[in-house]
């Protein structure tokens, strides 16, 4: 697992002790590094993204990681998702 996935791995475990306060700065973490990976692989496809495409993935990726679902999980789970909603 790449050094931010495995950071954002521990930093969302350690979440569930944390006050709502600090959760909302993991969820913010967890969401910018997705946006990031979201939009790197849609600039090496080549091809425009949806518009709302992003949000509404990295969106689900901190819903799932907030039920338990591990990093790869809730990316692969949100990327099906994804595909099946904007029709890629």
């Amino acid at each position: 697992m790449p050094l931010p996935l495995a950071l954002l791995a521990t930093l969302f475990a350690l979440s569930a002790a944390l006050p709502a306060r600090a959760n909302n700065m993991v969820d913010q973490l967890v969401r910018s590094y997705c946006m990031k990976a979201v939009n790197d692989e849609v600039r090496s496809s080549g091809n425009p993204a949806p518009a709302g495409m992003a949000e509404f993935t990295c969106d689900c990726v901190v819903d799932e990681m907030g039920k338990g679902r591990s990093v790869s999980q809730a990316s692969s789970n949100c990327k099906s998702l994804a595909i099946q909603k904007y029709g890629l």
